[in-house]
């Protein structure tokens, strides 16, 4: 072809297409198409359209799903689903796409993620490529997982004769990932050597510049691809650091917690051995010096105050043993067959926290006398009462009363029943932006000051208290205003037969 003739086919050529690596995308001799991660289309190209027979404004009313083969649609969309979550990086597949007259076309793609799966710019990009019979019946269905990212083959009867390596331009002669200062993000850089190779090919006429400019783009696109892996590479690395470090962390939650509860359980067998003798001594007071007995009196005092605080100590070991067993998905709760009373789960808490602090006045509202049968762990029960009485009384003035309330609810849903039980305080309230995020683990809010109580706390009460309820079938909640206090409740089933018999009669 002479010059003439050549410029007379590149200028068509050019006006069609604005921008360089479009050119690419629609003279592709494969079908090439983008997803969103929730499969729907977001680009096709030429070579596509045509092998199914759609105009593009016709495919994009058609869903991917729809194009897929009914029995091999399940099959695609989970791998779809795998490549969107990052399981896996990119795979093949043989299976049958359906034409625009709805006959099948039998194809092998070849699916890649690109992009960051945190960004919105993360996508799905498959290669399709229309196979015969013979590929068909020779190709594995299933999906097969693949190591590297699809290259494209060079058809050797089709292209024309081999053309000399083109000097670089100073667009593709600097380093895209040079160690430079001034460079902060090399994304951007990329992004801005692509808009310089649209707007340089914008304005040539001569065949070899588009050449020399198509070479460039491709080792730009190279190097994207190659930062893309790169960041890729970083990400799962970091994923894997932090599950180590989850693991090291959990590792020695237990172990700190076993070695604690041996010296602490010691500590509190001597104490109370101490406080014993004590009380013997000062039952005979013969045994007494004049003027001792007030300093014995002293002593079991102070003994008493150790003996308190052990168990504030104890259920802190307790709370960190707890939260190791549920991430390791190894936290147990003994749901008993036989249905047990509620009524003496919650008065053994009160008693609990009254012999903590006696002074504080703590109320209990029961829906009659008769007992409240439930299928539950009555331990874990009472745990989870101890940590919202806890709570109430930390975040309350002293003066304040607590009130538990407990009421029996009817299910529609089921016909069944469930039991509510509340611990409401007059303390200062939860913000409304707070409300759910005090269930995490290692969650204080930092607006909440301690009113009276155990200042002491990690953060763990609430969240092991939703675990515990949850195994059991119910559920957690709070109400609250702030500056008027809060109600924190949890739910369980009833017994079904007693449960409905209670129920009526209340």
């Amino acid at each position: 072809m002479g010059k003439q003739n050549e410029k007379k086919h590149v200028v068509p050529w050019k006006q069609d297409y604005e921008m360089p690596y479009q050119v690419l995308f629609e003279q592709s001799a494969l079908g090439i198409i983008a997803l969103s991660t929730g499969g729907r289309w977001l680009q096709a190209n030429g070579t596509f359209c045509q092998l199914l027979g759609y105009s593009r404004g016709e495919l994009w009313k058609q869903s991917f799903p729809q194009i897929v083969d009914a029995e091999d649609r399940a099959a695609c969309m989970d791998l779809v689903h795998r490549l969107a979550t990052g399981e896996l990086a990119s795979a093949n597949l043989v299976t049958r796409f359906l034409r625009r007259d709805g006959t099948p076309v039998r194809v092998k793609v070849t699916f890649s993620a690109s992009g960051q799966r945190a960004s919105q710019h993360y996508a799905i990009l498959g290669f399709v490529e229309a196979l015969g019979d013979e590929s068909w019946s020779a190709a594995d269905p299933a999906t097969r997982n693949m190591n590297a990212l699809p290259t494209i083959v060079k058809d050797e009867a089709n292209q024309p004769e081999e053309l000399p390596e083109p000097e670089l331009s100073s667009v593709a002669s600097e380093s895209l990932f040079a160690q430079s200062e001034s460079v902060e993000d090399p994304q951007e850089q990329l992004l801005a050597e692509l808009e310089r190779l649209e707007l340089r090919l914008s304005t040539l006429d001569e065949q070899s510049e588009i050449r020399t400019l198509g070479h460039e783009l491709a080792t730009l696109t190279r190097n994207v691809l190659d930062y893309a892996l790169a960041e890729r590479d970083e990400a799962l690395a970091q994923v894997a650091t932090l599950h180590e470090a989850r693991t090291k962390m959990e590792d020695f939650l237990s172990l700190a917690s076993h070695e604690l509860r041996t010296p602490l359980t010691t500590i509190k067998a001597n104490t109370q051995l101490a406080m014993r003798r004590l009380r013997s001594v000062m039952q005979r007071p013969e045994m007494l010096l004049e003027g001792a007995d007030g300093k014995v009196r002293a002593s079991i005092e102070m003994l008493e105050r150790v003996e308190r605080q052990i168990g504030v100590l104890n259920r802190l070991v307790g709370d960190m043993l707890d939260v190791s067993r549920i991430q390791g998905n190894r936290l147990q709760v003994h749901v008993r067959q036989e249905p047990c009373d509620l009524r003496p789960i919650i008065e053994a808490a009160v008693r609990e926290q009254h012999k903590a602090l006696p002074e504080r006045i703590i109320t209990v509202q029961f829906p009659g006398d008769e007992p409240i049968l439930i299928i539950a762990d009555p331990d874990r029960l009472q745990q989870v009462v101890n940590n919202y009485l806890l709570n109430a009384l930390k975040y309350s003035e002293a003066q304040q009363p607590i009130r538990v309330n407990v009421q029996l609810e009817p299910l529609v849903a089921t016909g069944s029943f469930q039991v509510r039980v509340a611990v409401q305080d007059k303390g200062p309230g939860i913000a409304p932006e707070e409300q759910t995020r005090i269930w995490e683990c290692f969650y204080q809010s930092p607006t909440i000051k301690a009113g009276s109580g155990s200042g002491v706390g990690m953060g763990l009460g609430l969240y092991i208290s939703q675990i515990l309820i949850e195994r059991q079938g119910g559920q957690v909640g709070v109400i609250s205003t702030p500056d008027e206090g809060s109600a924190f409740w949890f739910t369980v089933p009833l017994a079904q037969v007693e449960g409905e018999q209670a129920a009526t009669e209340n």
